[in-house]
């Protein structure tokens, strides 16, 4: 009897070559961002960066 390792022939597999970009979807990534939404990125992570010490203290002023 065979051992189960003589029939199992792995195929070649390709080499990775990155994701596959078409031309209608390549376009909204090479778009920089605008000065606005810089901005509004740096408030937002500012708000969030704030806001999670700030519940943590309103937690422990409120016995939890």
């Amino acid at each position: 009897m065979l051992s189960p390792s003589r029939h199992y022939r792995p195929q070649a597999t390709p080499r990775f070559r990155g994701p596959v970009r078409s031309a209608a979807s390549s376009s909204p990534f090479t778009k920089p961002l605008s000065f606005k939404a810089k901005v509004m990125d740096v408030c937002l992570v500012a708000v969030w960066g704030a806001s999670i010490p700030g519940l943590l203290w309103l937690g422990s002023m409120g016995g939890f």
